[in-house]
């Protein structure tokens, strides 16, 4: 079996109502949540997801409350765990959304890999504006995949729409088991202590609801080993493994 060490990179953080992030969630506390990218490394070296758009930019200022140190800079927090982007050799989507998606750039000679249903949303005027930098993310050419399947020995992806019609999450086998990567099903670990457990409050549609149900079902009938789109909690040692 081919195993992969995760590690974390912090890449700037959003200011959000944490209503926003896990479904019924009654709260009214507003806080600082992390941009978040996975590098994968093993028996080769995976990304998964870019992180945001600078925050000077027009969808960055969009964004706004939004900030991002330079040391947040994703070559910059890449080169700091010893790692050269143009080591990267896979880049896998969990979906591609401004704040997941915006820095492909320092990627040319790296497999882009997405969902078919989530590149064929880029082009679909009813999902489009929702949380897509177009300009940005269609310059770039994809891998599409459809549905589930093995991406290198050890590294999957599982189709878990909801947040977008296209989302996946990314299986990896760890020295503790599987390990999901989630992206924006689950944004937080909170979300799991519910009963029964619950998914992140922003769907494509409002119609989305059972289908983010059976996706946050199909990947805990995976494994409990999480780590969610948005959570400070990944950048403690072990917290966001927690199920």
């Amino acid at each position: 079996m081919s195993l992969y060490k995760i590690t974390p990179l912090h890449l700037g953080d959003i200011t959000r109502p944490k209503s926003n992030m896990i479904y019924g969630y009654q709260g009214t506390e507003v806080q600082d949540f992390p941009l978040i990218a996975y590098y994968l490394e093993g028996e080769h070296k995976i990304l998964v997801d870019t992180g945001g758009s600078h925050p000077e930019s027009a969808q960055g200022k969009k964004a706004a409350p939004y900030k991002r140190s330079p040391e947040q800079e994703l070559d910059a927090a890449l080169l700091s765990i010893g790692v050269k982007p143009e080591d990267i050799e896979y880049v896998i989507f969990t979906h591609l959304h401004w704040d997941h998606a915006a820095n492909n750039h320092f990627f040319p000679k790296a497999k882009l890999l997405c969902q078919r249903k989530e590149w064929e949303s880029l082009h679909d005027p009813k999902y489009s504006s929702k949380g897509y930098e177009l300009d940005n993310v269609l310059q770039y050419k994809y891998e599409l995949l459809d549905g589930d399947q093995e991406v290198v020995k050890g590294v999957s992806v599982i189709l878990t729409p909801g947040h977008t019609l296209g989302m996946q999450s990314v299986v990896v086998d760890t020295e503790i088991g599987k390990v999901i990567c989630t992206g924006d099903l689950v944004t937080l670990r909170q979300s799991l202590t519910y009963d029964p457990p619950r998914f992140n409050a922003l769907l494509y549609d409002d119609s989305a609801r059972e289908e983010m149900q059976q996706s946050l079902n199909k990947v805990l009938a995976i494994s409990r080993y999480i780590l969610p789109g948005h959570d400070p909690e990944v950048f403690t040692p072990g917290m966001g493994l927690k199920g």
